[in-house]
């Protein structure tokens, strides 16, 4: 989902005492039983391939692992503060996606390495936030991770802070050659969305997206299509496209209206949630690209 106006985080004067408090505590206790360097990012997707690449050398925590949640809407709680304020490394989608968490970065500490991945891609401002499904974007978040360990602040995590990173990008490598193998195949083939969940994986492919642009942004910011966008959608549904995209964490009546649709001409679905909850990444990622995979085979331009 993109959004138009994020809600930001409301911390109370009176809770200002005893949340300096709680930093200091949690910062005894953090360095005084965890020696392991902490990583925290912002959704699960980020999380989890962080955790394929520096394996038991660090401490991992997502701070959104709901399903359900929205996460351009949330709200930061006094926990989350403390995690960020003692995270060794954090990781930010950025592109507006996670504007809680820049905010909670405000007071991070000098040593706090902050991967922007948004940033990190030189993103366009209005672009699709949802670059967890940007293989080259999964790449350099891997690469960023394994050459963390040459930086000067960061020598004492040793040569081995990232041993999974080799394997990682292999996997990487061979989804991005599996879309290409699909671009080589079947580019132009029609596909529906109800949003631009995995548009990144869908461009990649070279698959055309049907569903009027402005329905899909109109549901990825909360607001009604016009009655004509959304009226081509459900033709388009009638004409088989090879295949259409439903994000499982955005459930409305229009959206389940969609789906119906989809279910009663015999469209292919594939349910991609926005917040992931099983992993690992590559996993993840992989299971949603095979999907597309068997879908094009009976649509008959893959073997």
């Amino acid at each position: 989902m993109i959004p138009i106006m994020l809600n930001g985080m409301v911390l109370k004067k009176s809770i200002g005492v005893l949340a300096t408090l709680a930093l200091s505590l949690t910062s005894f206790t953090v360095a005084s039983a965890t020696p392991k360097p902490s990583v925290v990012s912002s959704v699960s997707e980020w999380g989890f391939l962080a955790r394929e690449v520096v394996g038991s050398h660090a401490v991992v925590t997502s701070l959104l692992t709901d399903p359900n949640a929205d996460p351009h809407s949330h709200e930061a709680s006094l926990g989350e503060a403390v995690l960020v304020q003692q995270a060794r490394v954090v990781i930010e989608n950025g592109a507006g996606y996670d504007s809680w968490l820049t905010r909670l970065l405000a007071n991070r500490k000098p040593t706090t390495t902050v991967i922007n991945v948004a940033s990190l891609m030189r993103l366009a401002s209005g672009a699709n936030p949802h670059l967890f499904f940007n293989l080259a974007a999964a790449q350099a978040v891997v690469v960023k991770l394994e050459n963390l360990h040459k930086q000067k602040s960061f020598a004492a995590l040793g040569n081995n802070f990232a041993p999974g990173g080799p394997q990682t990008l292999h996997r990487l490598h061979a989804m991005t050659s599996s879309l290409k193998t699909i671009s080589t195949h079947c580019a132009g083939v029609k596909v529906a969305a109800s949003e631009d969940i995995v548009g990144y994986l869908l461009g990649t492919a070279k698959l055309r997206v049907v569903t009027p642009r402005a329905l899909r942004l109109a549901i990825g910011n909360g607001v009604d299509p016009s009655v004509s966008d959304l009226a081509s959608a459900l033709q388009q549904l009638t004409q088989h496209p090879a295949f259409f995209v439903y994000n499982s964490s955005t459930v409305t009546p229009l959206t389940i209206q969609l789906l119906k649709q989809a279910q009663l001409h015999h469209v292919p679905i594939i349910m991609v949630p926005e917040v992931e909850i099983h992993g690992p990444y590559t996993s993840f990622v992989a299971g949603i690209i095979d999907q597309m995979k068997h879908a094009l085979v009976i649509e008959g331009c893959l073997a």
